[in-house]
């Protein structure tokens, strides 16, 4: 509940308690209030804070997390010294998701709760659905599945208070995401069915693409090749529209994937043609690492194995240069695998 404390007798008996005359008191605390604010040195301080927070974004475009961590830090200390509490909000939400890209996901949750409760002060709901959201996702992250499902529903319920349909919309694929993750598909489809059409309304069209592109990933789980179809050729299409890359990328690799069950090859390869226009000089090395594996899986598949030893080779070259673990490891395995069959046909 919310006090407002108010001086007056209280003041006074404390002026008294130190032996300064009541009215002398009064006037001196008057004239700290009138002090003119020094509004030069407060546009220098917003200045440099401007300039740290524009510098912590182009570390983090370059994946230097830490050093974005740091500018970012010393932005949101300047903030807080000029009063700009609206630019903190977009501060700490940036240092929580530097936190969430380095795997810390405590230190991210306490950075997105302080954006929350700055931006339930200054009453910015757009902020608090989206700092819900985060929220949600950093629990999932941890495995907290009821918790994030109740970070999920409050964004939601803000965002349909103050019918905000990109919110709206975001919060439902986001509890659609949170079903299918539990394996209930058919729950999951409800939810990004009525997520896809707020975004439509707000005008969001990578976030429509990503809709469209769960919708698939859900219908596909559930063996409904057709509509898995439907809803990633959507994605495909929005992505393209918004020319957002990952968007496109979700949607060739869901297509990819339907098309080599049914063994439509003809398919497969279209899309992978249009990967590696994507993605081999785009200079994303994570993105070029799976469409050599999926080239690979390519060429394994209808027989070439010459050619799918190349891929598996060169994608495990550069697996081993992004120290992606895993990826190394499975794609050791397969060339193992080739190497045993030549020496078995031998």
């Amino acid at each position: 509940m919310h006090r407002t404390v108010r001086f007056g007798y209280g003041l006074i008996v404390l002026m008294a308690l130190v032996g300064m005359p009541p009215a002398y008191g009064q006037d001196s605390l008057d004239d700290q209030l009138r002090q003119p604010v020094n509004r030069e040195a407060v546009n220098q301080k917003r200045d440099v804070a401007d300039q740290l927070l524009r510098l912590g974004e182009r570390q983090a475009d370059q994946g230097d997390y830490q050093s974005a961590l740091q500018a970012w830090g010393q932005a949101v200390e300047l903030y807080y010294d000029i009063g700009d509490t609206a630019a903190m909000e977009r501060g700490y939400g940036n240092i929580g998701s530097a936190y969430a890209q380095l795997g810390d996901y405590g230190q991210a949750e306490t950075a997105v709760r302080r954006q929350l409760a700055i931006a339930r002060d200054n009453q910015s709901f757009s902020t608090q659905i989206f700092a819900w959201n985060t929220l949600g996702t950093l629990r999932l992250q941890r495995g907290a599945i009821e918790s994030a499902a109740t970070a999920y529903e409050e964004a939601l319920n803000i965002a349909y208070s103050v019918s905000n349909f990109d919110g709206i919309g975001l919060s439902l694929s986001n509890l659609g995401l949170l079903a299918a993750g539990q394996g209930d598909y058919a729950t999951a489809i409800d939810y990004y069915e009525v997520a896809g059409s707020y975004r439509v309304r707000a005008g969001n069209i990578v976030g429509r693409a990503n809709t469209s592109n769960n919708l698939g990933d859900a219908y596909f789980a559930q063996g409904e090749q057709v509509k898995a179809i439907g809803a990633y050729r959507l994605g495909l299409a929005y992505g393209r529209d918004s020319n957002d890359v990952a968007s496109q990328l979700q949607a060739i690799d869901g297509l990819i994937d339907v098309y080599s069950e049914d063994g439509d090859w003809t398919q497969v390869r279209s899309y992978l043609d249009e990967r590696i226009a994507l993605t081999l000089n785009s200079g994303n090395d994570w993105d070029r690492l799976i469409t050599l594996k999926r080239l690979g899986e390519f060429y394994e598949a209808t027989g070439d194995l010459d050619s799918a030893y190349q891929q598996y080779q060169q994608a495990y070259a550069l697996a081993r240069a992004l120290e992606q673990t895993s990826l190394e490891v499975e794609l050791f395995n397969r060339l193992l695998s080739f190497q045993d069959r030549q020496g078995s046909s031998n």
